[in-house]
């Protein structure tokens, strides 16, 4: 299953009224929500992009869910070859360098995905 945005607002705003409701003595909609998510993603990316000048640029920990890296990719020349379907020679494009993000899911995540996998295969 997908979930969308709306579905994931509506599931922290619970989660937030259930933590922080009676300590702030309010209750989160999925309005405040989806601002709080709205306001989080800049900053994961600013914070990801700071040291994007480097070849191996920062990381950035998101808690028990994982890691968001930017990985450097280097650039590559045009090239020769041949093309497998129809083994005719072929030039291929050279490509500039970029940055990719990459995602690597914690230890906590990990466990709990198998966790649900073993009670679902059961």
């Amino acid at each position: 299953m997908t979930v969308t945005k709306t579905q994931l607002a509506d599931a922290y705003a619970a989660a937030l009224t259930k933590k922080l409701g009676d300590e702030w003595d309010r209750k989160f909609s999925r309005r405040d929500a989806s601002k709080l998510l709205d306001l989080l993603w800049p900053v994961v990316s600013e914070l990801a992009l700071k040291d994007a000048k480097k070849t191996k640029p920062g990381s950035v920990p998101l808690g028990h869910l994982g890691r968001l890296k930017l990985r450097y990719k280097p650039a590559t020349k045009s090239r020769k070859g041949t093309n497998p379907f129809t083994g005719e020679p072929a030039t291929f494009k050279a490509k500039p360098a970029t940055l990719q993000p990459r995602f690597t899911a914690g230890k906590a995540f990990k466990d709990e995905a198998n966790k649900y996998f073993k009670k679902k295969m059961k």
